[in-house]
């Protein structure tokens, strides 16, 4: 990409002098199920040498390039550094055996770092957040009801805001029929973001003008043949 880009809010500029991204990874991974008890955990580090990301200007640049044709937008320039990544997933949970179907309740957590390695956190990281879930399923229904928990983004790169936290409460409700040995209908019952909460994605690039979706509830109704 090198000019206008309406759905970044950006005028990008290309680089083709920019070396090739190199990576050094290592994953972790310990998990466990048993008696319905089950849990995981990843632990993960990347070094990543020459990654390529772009660089908005500061209101003081904009301001100054406000005569030049922009068309509004923020210059970006795709520029690179290296650059450290480290974090953890983690979930854990307990199922129970019903007489009518399976109860399950289960953690998350997942967190990732980032910073570049002269210094400084990179841009548009996704903050730490945390999932509770609570599900229910047999043979013809199906009922999930989460929660996650998105905290503040205050690691900031360079010309960013931060981004407060939010809570998300979504619930999704499926009830089958088999109505033949060929077809099965579902009517599905769902309701998203029930808290009605303004929230923001930090790793968004248009943050700030387009948030989340807000309250919403839905039916629909599907044949599988």
């Amino acid at each position: 990409m090198n000019g206008p880009h309406l759905a970044t809010g950006r005028f990008e500029v290309g680089n083709d002098q920019l070396k090739t991204e190199k990576s050094k990874n290592i994953d972790l991974r310990l998990s466990y199920e048993r008696d319905g008890l089950f849990g995981s955990l990843t632990l993960f580090k990347n070094d990543l040498q020459n990654y390529v990301y772009l660089m908005d200007e500061s209101g003081e640049e904009h301001d100054e390039h406000a005569g030049e044709d922009h068309g509004g937008l923020i210059l970006a320039n795709y520029v690179q550094h290296d650059a450290d990544f480290e974090g953890y997933e983690l979930e854990f949970g307990k199922v129970f055996q019903l007489k009518s179907g399976e109860l399950s309740m289960s953690f998350g957590r997942d967190s990732v770092s980032a910073e570049f390695a002269d210094g400084g956190y990179l841009p548009r990281m996704v903050p730490e957040k945390n999932i509770f879930t609570l599900s229910y399923q047999n043979e013809t229904l199906k009922a999930l009801l989460s929660w996650k928990d998105v905290e503040r983004q205050a690691d900031l790169g360079l010309n960013e805001t931060a981004t407060d936290g939010y809570s998300m409460l979504d619930l999704n409700i499926r009830k089958s029929v088999a109505l033949s040995a060929q077809v099965n209908m579902s009517i599905v019952v769902f309701g998203n973001n029930l808290l009605d909460e303004t929230s923001r994605n930090h790793a968004s690039f248009v943050k700030d003008r387009v948030p989340l979706p807000g309250e919403n509830f839905g039916i629909k109704w599907l044949l599988e043949f």
